[in-house]
């Protein structure tokens, strides 16, 4: 199921991911989801990882909240307890109030690297233009993406921060 260091906050069970019955498991550092027979999670988001949290008007019949991730994907769960929709709302409002008290505290981690990622991509156009046909296509991940970046960077950063010097033989 899950680490067995791993601290479980909340058990929310009748949540369909994807039309699928299963359990929400909200835990010390991740949100995470297990269809019903199985033994492993279907989804596992580090809270770090969510951008922010959805859930659906009152006026919707369904009872659901959406989590958006930095990298633009989402998944969207489903509170379907047989007691009826006054229970729906109240498992959704559980899981909205650890979010809303969880992801503060997970954001600060992240928000400068992504920072420098963003700005990168909106001071150049050709990798942005990149970034969009590999990732958003799901060639590469986004991780991968950036890590390959990362090895281009240092390599282009020596260069640029070598400075041009005399030749020693004009020093004689």
């Amino acid at each position: 199921m899950s680490k067995s260091s791993e601290e479980v906050l909340l058990i929310i069970k009748h949540v369909k991911h994807k039309k699928c019955e299963g359990t929400l498991y909200m835990m010390g550092e991740r949100l995470a989801w297990m269809q019903g027979a199985k033994d492993s999670f279907s989804v596992s988001h580090l809270y770090a990882d969510i951008k922010v949290q959805k859930i659906s008007p009152d006026t919707k019949d369904k009872v659901q909240l959406q989590v958006v991730m930095h990298d633009g994907s989402a998944n969207t769960l489903h509170f379907n307890n047989p007691r009826g929709r006054e229970a729906q709302v109240r498992d959704r409002e559980g899981v909205k109030e650890i979010l809303q008290q969880l992801l503060p505290k997970f954001r600060t981690k992240i928000n400068s690297e992504l920072e420098a990622k963003n700005r990168m991509l909106q001071e150049d156009p050709e990798l942005f233009q990149l970034y969009k046909d590999l990732v958003a296509s799901h060639v590469i991940t986004a991780d991968e993406f950036w890590a390959n970046r990362a090895g281009k960077q240092t390599s282009n950063s020596k260069n640029s921060l070598q400075e041009v010097g005399v030749s020693a033989a004009f020093l004689v």
